[in-house]
């Protein structure tokens, strides 16, 4: 069973719903059923540092073992108030900056609203 959805932006729906049966008019046509595929599994190795990003697979296509590497950054600027743990407002700092605060606030609502299942 496949939930239909509608996805919405400040409580507008901005695409259409997200299975072909929702879509009226539209037939879909089911093909004959596949071979099972084969059971894989992907585990991480090692994680390491170096000068250029890196991921290898150092096992096989079904069972990955990836190998990162990762540079190190630059060291970043001091923080400003490490140690207030009060909410912060779009004028004053706390768990996060002000300017933060701000920009989270003008961030457009997203949801999902289920209209049923096929």
């Amino acid at each position: 069973m496949t939930d239909i959805v509608k996805v919405k932006q400040d409580g507008v729906q901005v695409y259409p719903q997200t299975h072909a049966n929702a879509v009226v008019g539209l037939t879909t046509i089911k093909g004959d059923k596949g071979d099972p595929g084969n059971v894989a599994t992907i585990t991480v190795g090692t994680v390491t540092s170096g000068t250029t990003a890196s991921v290898t697979n150092a096992g096989t296509t079904s069972a990955a073992k990836f190998n990162f590497v990762l540079p190190k950054g630059d060291k970043g600027d001091p923080g400003i108030n490490a140690t207030t743990t009060a909410v912060a407002t779009t004028s004053t700092n706390g768990l996060m900056s002000a300017a933060d605060k701000t920009k989270l606030d003008g961030l457009n609502n997203i949801t999902f609203e289920k209209v049923g299942t096929v």
